[in-house]
């Protein structure tokens, strides 16, 4: 496997649940939404009620970050020590 791909996928965690968030911001600007983070009032787009997605993506998806980020982190640790072995070669 491609030593940048093991790169992206250590940071994947991070910048999923980044993404929702963001995503679930911009859907809830877009889409006209209104209401705070308890009280949500339903929200439309194309037939499709976004509530639940929005309720992920602005309460969850925060929450998880402070998750993600460390176990990002700590992989790509994992993946540049194993990275900078494999350059070097072993020690033994």
């Amino acid at each position: 496997m491609n030593i940048y791909l093991r790169y992206v996928l250590a940071g994947l965690p991070a910048i999923v649940t980044f993404g929702g968030w963001q995503l679930a911001v911009w859907a809830y600007e877009h889409f006209g939404c209104s209401g705070n983070l308890k009280a949500l009032a339903p929200c439309f787009a194309g037939g499709v009620n976004l509530l639940p997605l929005l309720g992920i993506g602005l309460f969850w998806c925060q929450l998880l970050l402070w998750v993600a980020v460390p176990i990002s982190l700590w992989l790509m640790l994992w993946v540049y020590s194993r990275h900078h072995v494999q350059r070097r070669g072993s020690p033994n």
